[in-house]
């Protein structure tokens, strides 16, 4: 009778391990699947990498900008020999401090401001003059998203020069499950029709080749997919209890947590 237990037992530790051997796995997804000959050679060019500052872009108004929230204005009043100058950033409802004044100008030009700062100034001077210099900067932040098999996913900054690669490790880097050889890119404001691009970081990890490993433009989505052995090991989590209930009749607890990876 033993001897039969024994066999059993034996089969039932061996059926748990291929099973869990063929769920689990040891792929890894720096490691690309490609022979060394795959490497592009050194001619290849690299994609241009995007040029300029992308964190501000500073605008110069004319005559006919409107004044907006959150833009600077710089009031020169004259009165005299003498003069006093203010700067006051233009607030949600339009409105700018000068001195003790409160003036209206959200959405004229510079000249209907001085108008406007002028009129409110006469009752508390004596022919002021004044001047308006209108200063536009705008925070331009470039951003590009990332999603698919990462551990961060969601928006990501853009410096001044990004690849996929940056662009992945920014968001935490991918999940063991991911297939960095098929990376994509999807460029192009149109979704319907959108341009979409292959990058292969599995041939930069193996091989050091970064001819693959692209160079982003502003509002990229990078997308990066999930092996099918990913879904396998979900499915292993739910299968290793079935496994565990049928070893522990003739196995320790505490072995079968070792071997489970289960402390």
């Amino acid at each position: 009778m033993r001897p039969l237990r024994s066999r059993h037992l034996i089969g039932l530790l061996g059926a748990g391990t291929i099973v869990a051997v063929a769920f689990f796995g040891c792929r890894n997804p720096a490691s690309s699947s490609l022979p060394p000959s795959a490497i592009s050679p050194p001619e290849t060019t690299v994609s241009p990498l995007p040029k300029g500052d992308v964190y501000a872009d500073e605008t110069v108004p004319t005559l006919e900008t409107p004044i907006e929230t959150g833009d600077t204005l710089e009031v020169v009043i004259r009165r005299g020999a003498g003069e006093e100058k203010f700067a006051s950033v233009v607030r949600e409802n339009g409105k700018i401090s000068v001195g003790f004044m409160e003036v209206d100008v959200g959405g004229v030009t510079a000249a209907v401001a001085e108008a406007r700062v002028q009129e409110a100034a006469v009752p508390y001077m004596r022919q002021p003059r004044v001047q308006v210099l209108l200063k536009k900067k705008v925070l331009k932040v470039k951003r590009v998203f990332v999603f698919g098999d990462v551990k961060k996913p969601g928006m990501v900054p853009m410096p001044r020069h990004m690849t996929v690669l940056q662009a992945i490790a920014a968001v935490d880097m991918y999940q063991e499950t991911a297939l960095m050889e098929e990376v994509r890119v999807i460029r192009g404001g149109n979704l319907a029709k959108p341009h979409i691009l292959m990058a292969d970081l599995a041939r930069a990890f193996t091989y050091g080749d970064m001819t693959r490993n692209i160079a982003l433009e502003e509002n990229d989505i990078v997308f990066v997919p999930r092996e099918h052995l990913g879904d396998a090991s979900e499915a292993a989590k739910k299968i290793m209890p079935i496994i565990t209930a049928g070893v522990a009749p003739f196995y320790p607890v505490f072995l079968i947590n070792s071997l489970t990876g289960n402390q």
